[in-house]
């Protein structure tokens, strides 16, 4: 126990060790789940570890003075995402940093040797409810707590058993990193993730620590929990299951896959952006967050532009007359055909593309003479 002397008033306050990674990329997004988080925990005093390989305090004068007001603490750990690199590996399209598997790190490297326990969250989420229950709950000799598998698609789960680990959500997952610190190392957890690499291709944090903690994870329901809303979850669970477990869980998180979807990006709509965008209307960097979608916005239309006019009618026209054309020469020549009766092919192209075009101009023009 610690004494609180924000400005929340003066009490006595359990402490709650939260991990977060961010950077100076998107670090003013994760202010909606930094606010959030304090805002729901209030009767805690949380002691939030975000861990960064460019952040300076500096960059959190928002955050921290949020820290000041609820009564709670914010500490930067450096990573090092280049030596990181040297262990951690992903595909030419996914959309993940490095950093967000310094979770490898954290229990031997990061954190300090009074953390004894550690909740891990995302910056990708909003704080819903209290994270207090869950985080004060007995191990009951295991590594991990976390949301339930049910919320996992089949073929996540199916993966799992097949590789003989467990599934593990990361986010609002518990670690008792004392006892990690005792029975692994570093290297043990770098081994494991070199067999995940050598199965599927990548690193990912949720299959290695589900392989690596294997029968020595304890579940909560995920409806009280968690609930992740994206296109997958939305199609598998149902809208009404989505809002109904935002009711009851204690945190939204809003995953992604190679569309990077998320609140700030809406490509497409689900419950929990509105919840989102609650916090975000109240931030200091919401003038941001708006210019920064309307940037987002025109360059996927412009890359859409782009693609189209690779793809316009003339261009697919031109390339089949000029393969059609190619074709024609060639048998001529097979044949043997005299020199006029090869002119005479592309000739008969150019026209033909002329007659086309002319065609296409004048169907246009009467579609436009009706719709007046």
């Amino acid at each position: 126990m610690r004494e609180n002397r924000g400005e929340t008033g003066n009490y006595m306050r359990a402490r709650m060790n939260v991990y977060l990674t961010t950077g100076k990329k998107n670090y003013k997004y994760a202010y909606v789940a930094i606010k959030s988080l304090f805002e729901k925990n209030q009767n805690s005093e949380i002691y939030l570890y975000i861990v960064s390989e460019d952040l300076e305090d500096s960059d959190l004068l928002y955050e921290n003075e949020l820290a000041r007001i609820y009564g709670h603490h914010i500490i930067i750990l450096r990573f090092d995402e280049e030596e990181a690199g040297k262990h951690i590996h992903f595909g030419p399209n996914d959309h993940w940093a490095v950093g967000a598997m310094s979770s490898y790190w954290m229990f031997h490297e990061l954190l300090p040797e009074d953390v004894d326990r550690i909740i891990a969250i995302e910056s990708d989420t909003v704080i819903v409810g209290d994270l207090s229950e869950i985080y004060h709950t007995d191990f009951d000799g295991n590594y991990v707590i976390c949301p339930g598998p049910e919320h996992k698609p089949q073929n996540h789960r199916d993966y799992m058993k097949k590789i003989g680990g467990d599934c593990l959500t990361f986010v609002l997952s518990l670690y008792d990193v004392k006892k990690i610190r005792e029975d692994f190392s570093l290297e043990d957890i770098l081994n494991t993730d070199d067999r995940i690499r050598k199965e599927s291709g990548n690193s990912m944090m949720e299959l290695t620590f589900g392989l690596l903690f294997c029968g020595k994870i304890k579940y909560i329901a995920a409806r009280i929990a968690c609930i992740d809303e994206n296109e997958r979850y939305m199609e598998e669970l149902g809208y009404d299951y989505v809002a109904a477990c935002e009711k009851t869980a204690k945190i939204i998180h809003f995953s992604s896959y190679g569309d990077y979807s998320k609140p700030w990006n809406p490509v497409f709509l689900v419950p929990g952006y509105s919840v989102w965008w609650q916090y975000a209307v109240d931030s200091p960097y919401y003038k941001e967050y708006i210019e920064r979608q309307w940037q987002i916005y025109n360059n996927t239309r412009k890359k859409q532009q782009e693609i189209a006019q690779n793809i316009s009618y003339k261009n697919i026209l031109a390339c089949a007359l000029i393969f059609m054309t190619v074709m024609l020469m060639a048998l001529c020549v097979i044949m043997r055909s005299d020199w006029i009766g090869c002119l005479v092919v592309p000739a008969a192209a150019g026209g033909s593309l002329g007659l086309s075009l002319l065609f296409r101009k004048l169907t246009i023009a009467l579609g436009k003479v009706r719709g007046r």
